[in-house]
């Protein structure tokens, strides 16, 4: 432990302790200001790790984003030719039983819309959301008589 005298002419107290780590000494200084602590320690992060964070987040979107959606239209293609075959199911039965008289004729390559096949909504075979294209709901089905099925309208 030293005394100094300032310029001031009052007296302050430096201590310093050594300490040996292995085979290398380690001195700290400490004082009244700092009490033995590092005075260059920093919180937070810097601007450049937080820029090189935000480019590895937005590489990694960039990435990941084409993928879900891809994904989410492939989904409602699939879902779209499931309820090709359900409203292929419901207009089998209506033409085969013909509830009230009720049927609808089928043509190859035909575009049929909810107004087509609205006498499935009449009979109680569905509701007229049930009739609507998930991939363009503005399109209908499309009636194939090789494949006995309807199919969305792209």
């Amino acid at each position: 432990m030293s005394n100094c005298n300032n310029n001031n002419g009052s007296k302050s107290t430096t201590t310093t302790t050594t300490t040996w780590n292995g085979s290398k000494p380690t001195t700290t200084w400490g004082g009244s200001k700092n009490n033995g602590k590092k005075s260059g320690l920093r919180k937070g992060f810097t601007l450049i790790e937080i820029l090189i964070v935000v480019v590895i987040l937005g590489v990694l979107a960039a990435l990941v984003v084409p993928s879900v959606t891809g994904a989410l239209d492939d989904a409602n293609i699939e879902a779209a030719e499931a309820r090709g075959g359900q409203i292929t199911t419901m207009v089998t039965r209506l033409n085969q039983f013909q509830p009230g008289g009720a049927s609808i004729t089928l043509t190859d390559g035909t575009v049929y819309t909810s107004t087509d096949l609205a006498p499935l909504v009449t009979a109680g075979y569905c509701s007229a959301d049930d009739l609507v294209n998930q991939v363009n709901s503005g399109n209908g089905w499309v009636w194939t008589a090789s494949t006995r099925r309807f199919t969305p309208q792209n």
